[in-house]
């Protein structure tokens, strides 16, 4: 179970064998690491499913595995299931196989405005330099080549890492980090040339991996949809950052950035504030309409991602 996706397990992952699971995909959302928030976008969960869904067959063709199964109905695939070993814990051994990878692996093309590199730059926490920068980078700034970074999967609040402390939490070996960082890469190209065909800049995201049974790197969770990924339009967000920057303005996120820093757990932060409702709309018909795109095929005939644009830019005014 997860804030927005559920899973049922059909059938658990042992030592040996892969599991069978179904992800469910709601209509509810996430944002800043709060948990499920009070309203729900309509269509959204639908609109994940098929677009991942889309991708993992896409992907198949260029080689890359992965533990998709199939799609079930419009909001729910089958997948592979594979362990879930905390490293932490002690649960995860050199030498394992069939388990979830505990790194998320994040590409960038561009550092847009609302990029974790500028806050972590701010606070010391990072040296642009050391992501192979040649200046200090500024909001909006596109990079001649992808970077890549690598944090925590299965710690209470994700953390970056460098890639020695991912290799030796992983238990990979140089080798199969090199795999891992060579196949993000290739799936963060694939989505390039993609979200260009439908006129979006692919601006970053992130992937996940597991160790099969026989020790082969494959591609888990989802990639590539407007929750995993940031997209943009001629300059506007078309993804959940819409609904990240929509919260920074309230005095709500705040709050909440005290309360982390007060080190109050996850679940006791202040309740937030539910969305207007002609946000709500906006934001569901973006869904909708890019997936719509992305997959070649009208499920709900929803407006032209340009429209939608426009609908978003009058809120916007509206709102100050």
């Amino acid at each position: 179970m997860g804030s927005v996706k559920d899973l049922e397990i059909k059938k658990p992952a042992t030592e040996k064998e892969t599991g069978i699971g179904v992800f469910t995909f709601t209509d509810d959302y996430s944002v800043f690491d709060y948990g499920k928030m009070p309203d729900i976008i309509p269509c959204k969960g639908e609109a994940l499913c098929r677009m991942a869904s889309y991708n993992f067959q896409e992907l198949e063709k260029l080689g890359i595995k992965s533990h998709f199964r199939g799609l079930v109905s419009g909001s729910k695939m089958e997948v592979d299931l594979v362990r879930v070993l905390y490293p932490q814990k002690g649960e995860l051994r050199q030498g394992m196989r069939n388990y979830l990878v505990p790194l998320e692996v994040i590409y960038r093309n561009s550092l847009p405005e609302g990029s974790s590199v500028f806050k972590r730059i701010d606070s010391g926490e990072l040296d642009w330099k050391s992501l192979g920068l040649k200046k200090k980078p500024v909001p909006g700034e596109k990079l001649s080549e992808p970077i890549m970074d690598v944090s925590t999967k299965l710690e209470a609040t994700d953390r970056y890492l460098s890639w020695e402390e991912a290799r030796k939490i992983s238990v990979l070996d140089e080798k199969q980090i090199g795999e891992l960082k060579k196949t993000a890469l290739k799936i963060n190209t694939f989505l390039n040339k993609r979200a260009k065909k439908i006129g979006l800049e692919h601006a970053d995201g992130k992937v996940e991996f597991g160790i099969s049974p026989d020790g082969k790197l494959i591609l888990l969770d989802v990639a590539g949809t407007l929750d995993e990924d940031r997209f943009l339009f001629n300059g506007f967000h078309i993804s959940k950052q819409v609904l990240r920057d929509y919260y920074k303005k309230t005095p709500w996120y705040a709050i909440i950035e005290r309360e982390k820093a007060e080190g109050k757990g996850k679940g006791n932060y202040t309740v937030p504030p539910g969305l207007p409702k002609e946000l709500v709309e906006i934001v569901s018909d973006m869904y909708k309409s890019v997936c719509e795109a992305w997959i070649e095929k009208k499920v709900w005939n929803a407006p032209h991602i340009e429209s939608i644009v426009e609908s978003y830019k009058g809120f916007m005014e509206k709102q100050g």
